[in-house]
């Protein structure tokens, strides 16, 4: 897939691509690592906190993002990994949280990540599948396919080779 955003609904899915000059290692890295996904993850913005990067499965990934003005209320995630197959892809659910990190209610995101060599760098390949149609529309709506597409150009300054060691 070209790098960029594709909602199918058809399939009540969300793909967003993105190639990057780092390699498919640095990229995992920044996937799997509480101190560096606290520097990209969530949209421009917005700061996140891991709370929790348990990487195997069945471990749990818990985050906050919030906005860096305050303009809007934190919002809490869980993400619990069915699938780590180490420097190719991991596999998660995805649901909002509230305070206490018990699901909100709200729909759980099975979410696929995937990680490929391209040339001397990688692509990487976000699949996020909704229950149904209105869910997707409450995604589209909440405009979490932009937000995942600036994270993942947020990810871009971290891993991308330039005068960013980790």
């Amino acid at each position: 897939m070209p790098d960029g955003i594709v909602i199918d609904t058809t399939n009540n899915t969300v793909h967003i691509s993105r190639t990057y000059a780092a390699g498919v290692d640095r990229a995992w890295w920044a996937w799997t690592d509480a101190e560096a996904i606290s520097r990209w993850w969530g949209p421009q913005g917005w700061a996140a906190t891991v709370y929790e990067m348990d990487v195997r499965p069945g471990g749990r990934w818990r985050f906050q993002i919030a906005p860096v003005d305050g303009s809007a209320a934190a919002v809490r995630g869980v993400a619990t990994y069915s699938v780590v197959d180490p420097w190719a892809e991991l596999a998660y659910d995805d649901t909002f949280a509230d305070e206490a990190w018990q699901p909100d209610g709200t729909d759980t995101f099975p979410t696929t990540v995937t990680f490929a060599a391209a040339g001397t760098g990688c692509t990487v390949d976000v699949a996020a599948s909704f229950p149904d149609g209105a869910a997707l529309q409450r995604a589209v709506e909440l405009q979490m396919a932009d937000g995942y597409a600036e994270a993942l150009e947020r990810l871009a300054g971290l891993v991308d080779p330039q005068d960013n060691p980790h």
